[in-house]
């Protein structure tokens, strides 16, 4: 499959069901587009992939590592790999994830 339209593809949830994504699967990147409602914490954490994290809509205060910044639209986190990140919406928020290797994970 050559081209999609993320929303059109099956959600995942993630983190028990606060969050969910639709994410399309290259053999060493997954990309999704995930909506967030307002108030959500997204518990810190870590994973081995790298991961940009790209606003398209909202405001969320996100911490990477020791940093700690509110992103607005069409801002980007840049994650490196294994270090923990997490944060809390301040408005409904729509984003881009992007992760390299591939999020098996993620697959539905």
């Amino acid at each position: 499959m050559s081209f999609t339209t993320l929303a059109s593809l099956p959600a995942k949830e993630i983190f028990g069901g606060a969050v969910r994504g639709h994410y399309a699967h290259l053999e060493r990147l997954t990309i999704g587009e995930v909506s967030l409602e307002a108030g959500l914490t997204v518990p810190l954490h870590q994973h081995p992939h790298e991961q940009v994290t790209y606003v398209i809509a909202g405001r969320f205060q996100f911490t990477v590592g020791a940093e700690i910044t509110v992103l607005e639209p069409g801002m980007v986190a840049l994650i490196p790999g294994g270090v923990m990140h997490g944060g809390t919406t301040l408005t409904a928020c729509r984003v881009l994830d992007i992760f390299s290797p591939v999020r098996e994970d993620y697959r539905t």
